[in-house]
């Protein structure tokens, strides 16, 4: 079975979430001032660019990305195309667009052509 990696670089440009935190990447330390190392310090939401919700996002109490076993995010999966104009992914989205019994989805949206 190929492997894909979907990981969308996190950039100043990427879009984030409406009220999620800015993505914010600052020079820690660079070789041209000196430093051992150029370092970069990063700022940003757990939701930005490419990301997996853990059921904790959505349901009080239950499992943090942390705690997810990773086979459960490793096979085969569904790719759903979010239009431009959909803005937030919701049960009401999930139920029209995506096949009944698919268990792992990577959803396609304006982000991932960034």
């Amino acid at each position: 079975m190929p492997i894909y990696d979907l990981s969308v670089p996190i950039s100043r440009e990427l879009p984030t979430y409406s009220g999620d935190p800015a993505i914010q990447l600052d020079d820690w330390s660079k070789l041209a001032n000196g430093d051992a190392a150029n370092v970069t310090a990063l700022h940003f939401g757990a939701h930005t660019g490419t990301h997996v919700d853990a059921p904790a996002h959505f349901i009080e109490g239950s499992k943090r990305v942390e705690s997810l076993d990773l086979e459960v995010l490793i096979g085969a999966a569904e790719v759903v195309e979010v239009p431009p104009e959909c803005l937030v992914i919701d049960e009401e989205f999930v139920q029209r667009n995506c096949k009944p019994g698919s268990t792992r989805f990577a959803f396609s949206s304006s982000a991932s052509a960034r």
